[in-house]
């Protein structure tokens, strides 16, 4: 919106406002008026030269934000002199004075005053420029200044806005030198893990500004950056207590983060009201609060402060409503450390809503800039330039000699309750048979059938409910996946390729990137290998075509690897084979890093085996490969099986686990039955029997009985029930 659009606003807020205006006799500062506001109970103070001038102030929030050079309280005293007859009072004060202009941003000025003004103005040469602003190299040593205008004008004044600023510039001036100083060793050493370069320029760069904007492209470390700027300035005893702000779905990927780089404790705002309130209020370094929590709590805590402020996905917050962005503006710091891969996206606007939590004085200055044409944008490289000291962007491209030729990014998502409970009823009956097996070496065939369409439905319901049974959609990772296909495409990334082991999953997702209007391919197993080969060359080919979504099936011997970014949307069971996913995408020495989305439903199996992959290196790839293609599970496979969900999803000691009942019991007695009376039921089957069975040792002429078993621990299972059946395990 344009700067006369604004200005209309306000005039029009100035005939509704309802406020009620005297004039305040100040012989020092003549124009002096008092506005109160009938509807807020507030009164500020104005003062007014005339609708042109430049010297004309408010001290509400809007006129030193809006680089308009009004507001509705101005525009409220012009109507009130217009319509009492009267012209305002030109005349400026008398003394000498350093004050703000907050037309177009906030720049320091000099007022030369009446008394010794020559001698003033040849102190402030060295000072201020030609239209006496403030240079800005020359911010920090104005207290040297003011002290000379003091012994030349007695009455020489600075506002308490303008000494505020000096004053934060100073302190500004002072963390840019000791970032400047402070040598890579230092810096490296604030976290549990290795930092690039370019995150060292980060960090810098944002330790030296106390509040920044870091706007890197998705997948070059922005947590990392934020947790080792705040790490630093606890390391620098300059902060104790710092509150990070995100998506409710980030929360915990941000604890297990600080958990993993940091030692510090953290706390996670959670639950009802009540333990919300104490929480705020515990002594971990770090709490972790979501966006909507805190539009929930700001009202009945009111503002609240910590030493430094991370905002993270703060792009989000333009499709949030107006409760949530405004709660987050009511979180003072003194540092804040704002995160955002797309902070511009196709309009400058964007930029001014991310920067006002960085500094709520910057927007004047994109305003101003937007000012520049009739539509009301202007050039964003213009807007860069004039909000340098407070944004630092970087593009893969910029860094691509600093990182690996594949960046692999874990992102942990919750569950919704609905989809919560299938997982944990199908985990009941997985541990129950695991340990079922464990104990008796037993499972009928219909139990194995049940353990593996049990543990798939596990896997199943970590992406959507809808999976599992086609008729209900519960799920959080289809709007993760769809988020970051927008921010992959706004960040100019015009090759995506979304991988899924489920094809109705690859079904949901694609519905909903067709309702944000992406255009995209999909690759299943349906299809032959010749149309597949044919649709991923066009998917390279095509610059309409920015995503390919493909199942597992769909996408095994296409290439993909024009792809820049690859959104796995569920874990395979190993490295093995979450390996053979990325095939298709996935050459080394690419020019540009992949960056590679591993969705992970947070608490399950998926996480587990993740983890457990991170830890052991494939430990379950000898184990699951093939497991989803099978219709039953052999004794060896079932062994193998058992025992790894017995470590990844607990030891099952505590579940209620059930025996062979009356019915299995007299299946496999009839089985074993029918097999007896088959084997013997010649003279030839018999002796194949023993021939299998019965084994003479030619060296020593001594004949031993040999039955295969599925391993020893079967063994110690058929032994244990055997001392339990005679008493002598007391268990």
């Amino acid at each position: 919106m344009d700067t006369r659009k604004q200005i209309q606003l306000r005039a029009k807020a100035a005939v509704n406002g309802g406020f009620v205006i005297n004039d305040v006799p100040d012989k020092n500062v003549p124009g002096t008026f008092a506005v109160s506001d009938t509807a807020t109970k507030r009164s500020y103070r104005v003062v007014y030269h005339g609708i042109a001038s430049s010297w004309n102030s408010c001290d509400c929030t809007d006129f030193r934000t809006n680089g308009l050079g009004t507001c509705k309280h101005l525009e409220a005293v012009a109507r009130w002199l217009s319509a009492a007859g009267r012209t305002p009072d030109p005349k400026l004060p008398r003394n000498s004075a350093i004050d703000i202009c907050y037309i177009g941003g906030r720049r320091l000025r000099l007022r030369i005053g009446q008394t010794n003004s020559e001698a003033v103005a040849m102190a402030a040469m060295r000072y201020f420029d030609d239209d006496l602003f403030a240079v800005p190299g020359m911010v920090g040593e104005l207290p040297t200044f003011i002290e000379q205008a003091k012994r030349l004008d007695s009455r020489f004044h600075v506002t308490s806005d303008a000494l505020a600023l000096i004053l934060d510039e100073r302190d500004t001036l002072r963390r840019r030198n000791l970032a400047e100083s402070l040598d890579d060793s230092e810096i490296g050493s604030v976290l549990r893990t290795r930092l690039y370069p370019f995150q060292m320029e980060g960090i810098r760069f944002a330790f030296g500004a106390g509040r920044a904007l870091i706007a890197d492209e998705m997948g070059l470390g922005k947590t990392v950056q934020a947790l080792a700027t705040a790490e630093l300035f606890k390391a620098r005893r300059m902060a104790s207590s710092v509150l990070v702000v995100c998506p409710t779905s980030l929360k915990y990927q941000w604890k297990k983060e600080i958990d993993r780089f940091t030692g510090s404790d953290v706390t996670v705002v959670e639950g009802h009201h009540t333990v919300r309130r104490t929480l705020y209020g515990t002594s971990a370094f770090y709490k972790i609060v979501s966006y909507h929590t805190l539009a929930n709590d700001i009202n009945a805590l009111g503002p609240l402060r910590y030493d430094i402020l991370i905002m993270d996905e703060v792009q989000r917050l333009k499709g949030w409503n107006a409760r949530i962005v405004q709660a987050a503006g009511r979180v003072g710091s003194d540092y804040a450390v704002v995160l955002s891969g797309t902070p511009i996206g196709d309009k400058p606007e964007e930029l001014y809503s991310a920067l006002r939590f960085v500094d709520q004085y910057a927007p004047g200055l994109v305003r101003q800039q937007m000012a520049g044409d009739d539509t009301g944008y202007g050039s964003v490289a213009d807007i860069r330039q004039r909000i340098r000291s407070r944004m630092l962007r970087r593009s893969k491209a910029d860094v691509a000699g600093q990182l690996p030729d594949c960046i692999n990014r874990v992102l942990p998502v919750p569950m919704t309750k609905e989809q919560q409970a299938v997982y944990d009823e199908n985990k009941t009956a997985v541990v129950q048979l695991a340990e079922k097996w464990r104990r008796y070496s037993f499972l009928s065939e219909k139990d194995r059938k049940r353990l593996l369409l049990s543990l798939g439905q596990m896997r199943m319901v970590c992406d959507s409910t809808y999976v599992v049974d086609q008729r209900s959609r519960f799920d959080t990772k289809v709007a993760e996946a769809v988020q970051l296909v927008k921010d992959a495409l706004e960040n100019g990334n015009d090759k995506i390729v979304v991988l899924t082991r489920w094809e109705r999953m690859a079904r949901i997702v694609g519905e909903e990137l067709e309702r944000e209007g992406v255009v995209y391919s999909y690759l299943h197993g349906g299809l032959p290998p010749s149309v597949r080969a044919a649709k991923a060359t066009d998917f390279a080919a095509d610059p309409a075509v920015h995503v390919m979504l493909a199942t597992d099936t769909g996408a095994a011997g296409t290439d993909l690897s024009c792809a820049s970014v690859a959104i796995s949307l569920d874990r395979p069971l190993g490295q093995a084979m979450a390996g053979r996913r990325m095939a298709c995408i996935y050459s080394p020495g690419r020019s540009v890093p992949l960056l590679c989305v591993h969705l992970i439903a947070s608490g399950t199996i998926e996480e587990a085996v993740n983890d457990a992959d991170d830890s052991g290196c494939g430990v379950f790839d000898e184990v699951f490969d093939g497991v989803d293609d099978r219709i039953t599970l052999d004794d060896d496979k079932l062994t193998l099986i058992t025992q790894a969900l017995t470590g990844i999803l607990g030891d099952g000691q505590a579940q209620s686990v059930s025996v062979p009942d009356a019915s299995e019991l007299m299946e496999a007695g009839a089985m074993f039955v029918a097999a007896l009376t088959k084997a013997l039921s010649s003279d030839e089957a018999t002796e194949t029997l023993l021939n299998q069975f019965v084994v003479t040792d030619p060296a020593t002429g001594r004949t031993e009985v040999r039955i295969p078993v599925a391993g020893r621990g079967s063994v110690a299972a058929f032994l244990a029930s055997l001392r339990r059946m005679f008493g002598q395990d007391k268990r």
